[in-house]
């Protein structure tokens, strides 16, 4: 995976060609598709480090793209995806994260911004160096590191561990479940988690945090001394029996 190479694939030439112009001057390497037709067999023989990837092709949904990203397996369906799109509806958005997208940027958009979200996208995606020490918390002092027993997680790595195998989690998740994890039996709302994880607001942004936690919960499994609890009309816990 080249992670400087970004795929824009967008049907508007004169959006491309702006994305292109801003991400050169980023350092980035742009390359430019007008549709998804043979999009994910590009992404199995050069797989970029970013794909923005517009909803409204003329070919196919961006939605259905995505889906088909994150069902790929292997180093394809960890690519980070963005997604662009011209309506600016909660239920959209909801549906992106839901599938796995790593950002939502409506049209029209701030050159500058988008550049900005993108390398903060890629920087969570970033691979962090393995050390050569077992995976402990004792063994892993100095880095940002919690140890539940059965649940392992280090952010400084974006690793997680779940009752011995590593969990499939996005960037995204693992930053909503070690801001937690860091304060058990703190009760967190939707709207703190929005602030504090994601680090802006946008109208029916809490459904994406509802989204998240959903996910998490099915990728890590149900434990008897951890667990994320629901109050509900508040928000979320994080709880441990014992650890």
């Amino acid at each position: 995976m080249n992670a400087n190479k970004v795929l824009i694939v967008d049907d508007e030439p004169n959006i491309r060609e702006v994305i292109r112009l801003y991400l050169e001057h980023a350092g980035y390497e742009p390359v430019l598709r007008p549709n998804g037709h043979g999009l994910l067999d590009q992404l199995r023989v050069d797989p970029p480090g970013l794909v923005l990837l517009d909803v409204m092709l003329p070919d196919i949904s961006g939605f259905e793209l995505c889906r088909l990203i994150r069902q790929e397996g292997g180093e394809v369906a960890d690519i980070p995806i963005i997604l662009l799109t011209a309506k600016d509806e909660p239920i959209d958005k909801l549906r992106g994260f839901n599938l796995g997208v790593d950002d939502y940027i409506v049209k029209p958009f701030d050159p500058n911004e988008l550049v900005a979200r993108i390398k903060a996208v890629l920087r969570r995606a970033a691979p962090r160096p393995q050390p050569a020490v077992r995976e402990t918390a004792a063994a892993a002092a100095g880095h940002r590191v919690l140890d539940f027993g059965t649940l392992w997680i280090d952010l400084d790595r974006y690793r997680v561990v779940a009752g011995g195998i590593k969990a499939d989690l996005t960037p995204k998740e693992i930053e909503l479940l070690y801001f937690m994890a860091s304060s058990p039996g703190r009760v967190f709302t939707r709207d703190d988690l929005l602030v504090h994880v994601w680090n802006y607001d946008f109208a029916g942004g809490t459904r994406t945090v509802d989204a998240h936690v959903k996910n998490i919960r099915k990728k890590l499994g149900v434990y008897p001394n951890w667990s994320i609890q629901t109050l509900w009309g508040i928000g979320y816990s994080f709880e441990v029996t014992h650890a």
